[in-house]
């Protein structure tokens, strides 16, 4: 089986984490449990998570209904108003204490948002859209998904706030498969389609139940089904609550026919083969003996099964899951035999060496100090792994060209690119045995910083928001997400840029979000600031910053209109600013709101400044744009060779701002 590589932020891992939890030896498999009431530390005997379990699956927290509590208009609204506190909590802890986090589940039609209820077809497909980008925004890396979970007829079918699960389940069937029937699992396989987009490195499963006893050969017809319909489906999921069914000599025994039994139909059916993960393994029984004896004859061919990924347990403290007697220790943190034999069995060479499709030899992973750069910048590449035998040495690459090989840790090295674009690193570890691991990471190196017309943006005049510098991310913008949510695509990256105000304006706004802009002040001075912005809104805003000081702390910006197409004039104050070039920042406090420009006038008079009447603007033939010195589009008018005599005969008396294409601005006066 072809081993799939998961990219985590800029780590990347195979499916063994760095470091290894007490229980489980194995660098080839996990072994995971849930949280326990919403937590992960469970406070009965002194127990730790981490000291036991290298994996974790939210019981609750993560899943559709439990974190979409209402209707969005985007997934950077779904980001800020859906319930996404007990999820983040448990993904960070786990980030922070090397433990693999499993995300379950990103759609069910059982635990699903009852705030969708009124949806049509079309905008439930939408809801589904927000709902699968905001996860792919909030957690980027995850290395494996439920995908759907349940879906087999007569699962999930039941009533869920007063609102009927069956019939939810035909309306999705009709927002995502454009099928009124549900069990053709068109509308299954596009949400794989849908969750590959934007989760093209994660492990995506199928998730259900009753798969060892009554619904064994419907588990398998769906799979194979999804696989058929070129769904990019990489495996299927156990839940395992049907293990109570083995409590005869006889099953039990045959337990390990039974599982490839499954496998080897999906694989022949499907014509492929697929992964599988356990995913919610439990017993519920109150008896110890008889709980032991399932245990340890349903969860050792499990484990040894070489197609078996890893083995997440569904209880750790008994008492504390939806099942009766699932725990492996009591309430006061005793362990019950099974557990008592579970350490026994992952101490023992059988489970230690147990095959899987990811590996037999170890683990590796790839640090970037950052994953983008700008050109003549270094990065440093630092490599941590874990293998069989010693490590014996780690060649480092970028672009398949080696860089060096290091003998002797800390395996790290700087790289300088030599040119812009996406480079890939790659390493390879290898053993005192000659065994081999290899992961690659990706990094991006645009540019050097510069102004977006060449040239710093004159103040006084007016900064069109979407003219930030050019630049990487974190270097001249910072955006929440990489891709641009508005309707125009004036600039590459991820910036929100929509159509709007004079021409173009931000949009789609988050908060934290900012630009920065290289701008030139003509003349020390005081000068009059308005900002052009509209929002749908209460509450939205932003503040501005100049050379990283403070210029205005707070901006609100006012409801304008339900559709944020109609902009205003804030009035932001007067400000003494300082001849010379200087860095303006924008960053978004409150999100939600479109701003379209900045516009910066002096507050003495144009005789003051010296700003005489004008005939020609330079040497130029070309479109102008003309402003009034409050920042509003009066026209724009074909300058020919740099006369302004037919613009200046339209205007009416007074002084303007004239911006052309070339990037230049003139202030012109108008006597009559």
């Amino acid at each position: 089986m072809k081993k799939r590589l998961l990219t985590i932020g800029v780590l990347l891992f195979s499916f063994s984490v760095a470091c290894f939890a007490q229980l489980n030896q194995n660098p080839c498999k996990f072994l995971g449990n849930i949280t326990t009431r919403g937590q992960i530390q469970p406070n009965v005997g002194g127990l730790r998570y981490e000291a036991l379990w290298d994996q974790l699956t939210c019981e609750n927290e993560s899943k559709w209904g439990s974190i979409v509590n209402c209707k969005v208009s985007s997934a950077q609204e779904g980001i800020q108003k859906w319930n996404w506190k007990s999820s983040d909590a448990h993904y960070k802890w786990c980030k922070e204490n090397g433990v693999q986090f499993k995300f379950h589940c990103l759609l069910w039609t059982s635990q699903w948002p009852s705030c969708l209820a009124s949806c049509s077809a079309t905008e439930l497909k939408q809801q589904v859209e927000y709902w699968m980008d905001a996860v792919a925004i909030k957690y980027p890396d995850l290395s494996m998904i439920d995908v759907v979970n349940e879906a087999i007829r007569g699962h999930a079918e039941g009533t869920e706030n007063g609102h009927s699960c069956a019939d939810f389940k035909r309306l999705l069937s009709q927002a995502l498969g454009n099928s009124s029937d549900p069990y053709d699992y068109k509308w299954i396989a596009e949400a794989f389609r849908m969750a590959r987009k934007r989760f093209p490195n994660a492990v995506l499963i199928y998730n259900d139940y009753n798969t060892f006893t009554w619904q064994k050969n419907d588990f398998i017809d769906l799979v194979a089904s999804l696989v058929k319909q070129g769904a990019p489906i990489d495996a299927y999921g156990h839940q395992s609550h049907d293990l109570d069914d083995y409590h005869n000599h006889n099953q039990i025994t045959n337990f390990g026919n039974t599982l490839n039994e499954i496998h080897n139909s999906i694989t022949q059916k499907a014509g492929k083969e697929l992964l599988c993960y356990i995913t919610e393994f439990d017993i519920s029984q109150g008896d110890d003996n008889t709980y032991e004896l399932i245990m340890k004859n349903t969860f050792k061919p499990m484990w040894e099964a070489d197609y078996v990924a890893g083995i997440t347990i569904w209880g750790f403290v008994n008492g504390a899951t939806w099942r009766d007697n699932t725990g492996l220790v009591t309430s006061s943190g005793a362990d019950r035999s099974g557990m008592r034999w579970l350490k026994s069995y992952m101490a023992s060479a059988a489970a230690i060496n147990a095959k899987s499709p990811y590996c037999g030899t170890g683990s590796a992973s790839i640090q970037l100090s950052s994953k983008t750069i700008q050109l003549g910048d270094s990065t440093k590449i630092s490599v941590t792994a874990k293998m069989k035998d010693d490590i014996d040495h780690i060649d480092i690459f970028a672009d398949d060209e080696l860089l060096v090989n290091k003998y002797i840790a800390p395996y790290e090295w700087y790289y300088t690119p030599s040119s812009t674009g996406t480079h890939t690193i790659k390493i390879v570890a290898y053993d005192k045995q000659g065994n081999e691991v290899e992961q690659t990471a990706e990094l991006y190196v645009c540019a050097a910083r510069s102004p977006y017309n060449d040239a710093p943006i004159a103040i006084p005049g007016t900064v069109e928001v979407e003219e930030f510098d050019n630049g990487c991310e974190g270097v001249a913008y910072q955006d929440s997400d990489s891709e641009n949510e508005g309707d125009a695509t004036i600039r590459e990256g991820g910036v929100d840029i929509v159509k709007g105000g004079d021409n173009y304006a931000i949009g789609y706004t988050a908060a934290d979000e900012w630009l920065e802009y290289t701008v030139n002040v003509k003349k020390s001075d005081e000068y009059k600031l308005s900002a052009f912005a509209a929002s749908g809104l209460e509450g939205s805003g932003f503040k501005l910053d100049l050379d990283g000081k403070a210029l205005v702390e707070k901006v609100e910006v006012p409801k304008t209109g339900e559709k944020w197409d109609v902009f205003e004039e804030i009035e932001l104050g007067e400000f003494n600013l300082t001849e010379g070039e200087h860095i303006l920042r924008m960053t978004i406090t409150n999100p939600y709101c479109n701003i379209d420009k900045l516009v910066f006038t002096s507050t003495t008079t144009p005789e003051e400044t010296g700003v005489k009447e004008v005939d020609a603007i330079s040497n130029f033939s070309g479109i102008c744009k003309v402003y009034s010195l409050q920042g509003s589009l009066i026209t724009s008018a074909y300058i020919d060779n740099g006369n302004l005599s037919a613009l200046k005969e339209s205007l009416k008396k007074g002084v303007y701002l004239v911006r052309c294409e070339n990037g230049l601005n003139q202030l012109v006066v108008v006597n009559d």
